[in-house]
């Protein structure tokens, strides 16, 4: 089978080099394949909002489906155009700026088989933004590394291949 497009889950573990290997043995074969590699850390974006563990009156209502709108109100502040929202971060990529440090290193490694990738940095949970980037960009296959958690972490956390496979409404490949 060809592929259009693949992305590349990449963090630097022993798990996403293989995915990485696996991506350029595919790459090999065909050519005309874009490639992209996605690192996606849980950093704050700027101007993100956050959380402290409090719910404030005006989102009482809408969390709490049995209290009384009445007691709440429509006390909801207008938005704050400086408090993160959301879509800054969907569009938060390395184009125009220094590229991450762990992308930067697989440039590198790509650089000697001379083959064209698009590096993109995102912040966030993992899986949510695999799985978004891939649904907003067309793309055909994602290539992701076994987590290697094991035990109680992996009961409590589960792991982001599984996530992914679960959640992603494309192809997904998880490498061993």
């Amino acid at each position: 089978m060809m592929y259009q497009h693949i992305l590349v889950a990449y963090d630097e573990s022993d798990g996403s080099k293989r995915a990485l290997d696996e991506a350029l043995k595919l790459k090999n074969h065909s050519l005309d394949t874009k490639m992209t590699i996605l690192h996606v850390t849980d950093e704050k974006m700027p101007n993100q909002a956050v959380d402290h563990f409090t719910t404030p009156p005006h989102m009482m209502a809408s969390a709490s489906p049995g209290l009384d709108q009445q007691i709440v109100g429509n006390s909801a502040p207008p938005p704050d155009p400086n408090v993160y929202d959301g879509v800054a971060e969907r569009q938060a990529i390395t184009e125009g700026r220094e590229i991450h440090p762990v992308l930067k290193n697989v440039q590198e490694k790509l650089a000697p088989h001379k083959i064209e990738a698009d590096y993109i940095h995102l912040a966030g949970s993992e899986d949510k933004r695999i799985c978004e980037y891939a649904g907003e960009n067309h793309i055909d296959l994602v290539i992701l590394g076994s987590s290697g958690k094991s035990g109680m972490k992996k009961l409590m956390l589960g792991s982001v291949s599984e996530k992914v496979v679960k959640n992603c409404d494309t192809n997904v490949l998880v490498v061993k």
